[in-house]
């Protein structure tokens, strides 16, 4: 009777010893399988071919508190040409884009114009707008013609 306990002692080590190898497997096939797949989908380029969207022409006055400036400049903005639905929302919603660029350019000064702060000028302006759409998100701000006196 005493052996009979040490045999099933025995066989329940065993059992758990292989049960144990064969999650480790498993797991481990798992992961290299995870791993290669977002390894290779990491490498692949993304390519987006952009479409414009012309905003049109600003002119406002600045913000600037001791002088009397203002800012002239042409806006497009850009976005994925694959996305239809959202070039029919930028034309659906062209007066609250134009809206929202002019007053931020409002609230800028001579300053935020340096080429230094161009980027943060584009990017809080892409912020802006994006916020205001559904269909999809704008690549980026292209602004032409710029005067700022």
């Amino acid at each position: 009777m005493a052996k009979n306990k040490e045999d099933k002692k025995s066989m329940g080590k065993l059992f758990l010893i292989i049960f144990v190898i064969i999650a480790a497997i498993g797991g481990g096939v798992f992961a290299g399988t995870y791993f290669a797949m977002n390894k290779s989908a990491a490498n692949e380029p993304v390519y987006i071919k952009e479409a414009y969207y012309e905003v049109g022409e600003i002119f406002v006055n600045l913000s600037d508190e001791k002088e009397r400036r203002y800012v002239k400049l042409n806006l497009s903005i850009s976005y994925d040409t694959l996305n239809k639905d959202l070039a029919a929302e930028l034309t659906e919603k062209a007066v609250a884009i134009k809206d929202i660029a002019n007053f931020y350019f409002k609230s800028c000064k001579a300053k935020d114009f340096e080429p230094a702060n161009e980027a943060i000028l584009k990017g809080t302006l892409l912020e802006r707008i994006n916020a205001k759409l559904t269909s999809g998100r704008l690549i980026d701000v292209y602004i032409s013609e710029i005067i700022v006196q």
